[in-house]
């Protein structure tokens, strides 16, 4: 699944799949902008972010954890979120 929108800052966009038990979430935030990002994860602490633990990831935060997903706020740029759900 693909999508994006055009916005005062530039686009946003994000595209989603879903292997098996495997799902992989790429975000894109225009420059100076940030987003609230919600990854589907049985597991918050096992969510990555380009291979290493999203957590620890550059320009991402973990917030909480809500209603099955790992909820993170991102700066601007590309991310590639990876989890089991």
């Amino acid at each position: 699944v693909k999508a994006s929108h055009a916005s005062m800052y530039g686009r946003y966009a994000t595209h989603w799949r879903r292997t098996g038990s495997t799902l992989t979430l790429q975000v894109v935030i225009p420059p100076n902008a940030q987003a609230t990002v919600y990854v589907p994860a049985r597991n918050p602490a096992a969510v990555t972010e380009a291979g290493a633990p999203a957590s620890k990831a550059k320009g991402v935060r973990f917030l909480r954890q809500e209603a099955g997903a790992a909820v993170f706020e991102v700066g601007s740029g590309t991310y590639n979120f990876r989890s089991e759900i």
